[in-house]
């Protein structure tokens, strides 16, 4: 009755097989030095969105002033692939899946930081309306 909602385990054109999956053979070092690169960027991240949300403003401009200011530590995985031989487009994919994941969660810090603020000046604002 519900042949209609059957699903073929096809791959979409163009897809590799899964069958065919074989593991990296990128060496030890190649992956420790783009795993390092990672650790830089992401505790470049971390002191840069510490001393940023310091200043009030726009959740979305302190994110980008961040992202822009460790930016150049992701050129450490492009070096690192390249250096192996790995095709420029999957340096610059595995590049955007860390800058993304890093805004990911600077955004959700630095939003957090606003919102406790907010909550802490509304607080604030109670507590001096009941003494007015």
């Amino acid at each position: 009755m519900l042949a209609g909602c059957q699903s073929t385990p096809n791959s979409p054109p163009g897809d590799p097989d899964p069958a065919a999956w074989q593991a990296s053979t990128l060496s030890e070092q190649t992956i420790a030095r783009a795993n390092e690169a990672v650790k830089v960027y992401e505790r470049c991240l971390n002191t840069e969105a510490l001393a940023s949300v310091r200043h009030r403003g726009d959740p979305r401009v302190v994110a980008d002033q961040v992202l822009r200011a460790c930016e150049q530590h992701l050129e450490g995985i492009r070096t690192a692939y390249s250096a192996e031989g790995v095709p420029d487009a999957v340096s610059e994919r595995y590049m955007r899946k860390t800058r993304s994941r890093g805004a990911q969660s600077l955004m959700r810090f630095v939003q957090a930081v606003e919102a406790q603020r907010a909550a802490e000046e509304a607080e604030t604002q109670a507590m001096q309306n009941r003494k007015n």
